[in-house]
């Protein structure tokens, strides 16, 4: 029992000694009688058994977490291939050996899945080829070829299209300029509008005259026609701008710097003109070298003989660079003016103007 109900005539003792106990255990477990051992009353409880400590809770351990797995190693694209390859018999492998070596040869190593895919359809080389060609891959890679087709253009197979390419990248190369720095889709447009090597390598020379070798007049005469020093590679290799017009937009820029050169300014129109009716920039030198030289004299000449046609930059150009008749009469008309008022001596000059423009036309 853990307690014991105090009955009438009971004392401490005498429960202590039925229930095998000492008169100290029971007032130790009792301690509210231990100095009135005759307090007990009938009724009142005596405790026999010391209570249980109330059970201590063992703390809750989280669960321990199990170590995640170390991921497998990703397998290389070599290992990938091997695994694949453990079902292909010997003349599949050679097959594949082959064609992916070629099609890699072309840049599309991507396209290898897909021939080890097909050999295992039980497809053979050619049609593997033929199939690999309709891929988006191949027709990016070779997208020239469509551009080709719509201007009806004969198609290059690939080792033309290759080779071509590797003349574009050989012609800048050798120019100084860095192949890597045009695009893919420079060289399919290039390939599309059927510019040639030797065409690009014409267009480079261009861009390297204008960009490379060019004096400062020959860069401030195509800024004068409007393009900067920044856009001039660019401009000489867009496949939308004809060689034949590049060439002459140079011989226009090379006009403008050849006047230039002698101090003089010649106008963006005058000097497209003369382009276009073939002048070199050698005639241009030679032209305009003659009229810096009799120019003072003309303005003099023109501001004293008032009553002739005026003869200035505008009228030698054309005389020496244009072939015009009234331009060629004002000179004459001039040296004649002068002749006459010096009896044959030069008025401003130790030359007549008239013997000084003589045969100044090319």
């Amino acid at each position: 029992m853990a307690s014991y109900k105090v009955r009438k005539g009971d004392t401490l003792s005498a429960i202590a000694r039925a229930h095998g106990m000492s008169l100290a255990q029971l007032e130790k477990l009792n301690p509210q009688f231990a100095k009135n051992w005759n307090a007990i009353m009938p009724g009142q409880n005596v405790t026999l058994v010391q209570a249980a400590a109330a059970p201590v809770k063992a703390p809750v351990k989280a669960p321990v977490k199990a170590a995640p797995k170390p991921p497998a190693p990703a397998l290389t694209p070599y290992q990938t291939l091997l695994n694949k390859l453990q079902g292909v018999n010997g003349t599949e492998r050679d097959a594949y050996a082959a064609l992916s070596t070629l099609f890699t040869s072309y840049g599309l190593t991507t396209l290898a899945p897909k021939i080890l895919d097909f050999l295992q359809q039980g497809f053979g080389a050619d049609t593997i080829t033929t199939l690999l060609q309709q891929t988006p891959e191949y027709q990016a890679r070779f997208s020239g070829n469509a551009e080709r087709i719509k201007q009806g253009l004969q198609v290059l197979t690939p080792a033309e299209y290759l080779s071509t390419e590797a003349s574009y990248k050989q012609a800048l190369r050798v120019a100084g300029l860095d192949p890597s720095l045009q695009s893919q889709k420079q060289y399919a447009d290039w390939i599309a509008n059927d510019v040639s090597p030797t065409e690009l390598q014409d267009r480079v020379n261009l861009a390297t005259q204008a960009v490379t070798t060019a004096p400062p007049e020959l860069t401030s005469a195509f800024s004068q026609m409007g393009i900067a020093h920044g856009d001039l590679t660019g401009f000489f290799l867009n496949k939308n701008t004809p060689l034949p017009q590049l060439q002459q937009k140079m011989n226009q820029a090379q006009i403008i710097q050849a006047g230039m050169q002698t101090g003089l300014h010649v106008d963006t129109a005058s000097a497209e003109h003369y382009a276009q009716e073939g002048t070199t920039y050698t005639q241009a030198q030679s032209a305009y070298q003659k009229i810096a030289d009799l120019l003072p004299e003309a303005n003099k000449l023109s501001s004293i003989y008032g009553n002739q046609p005026k003869y200035g930059q505008a009228e030698a150009e054309q005389e020496t660079m244009g072939s015009s008749g009234a331009a060629q009469l004002a000179r004459e008309n001039l040296g004649q003016q002068e002749q006459a008022a010096f009896s044959g001596q030069g008025g401003v000059g130790q030359k007549s103007f008239l013997q000084q423009t003589s045969g100044t036309g090319f």
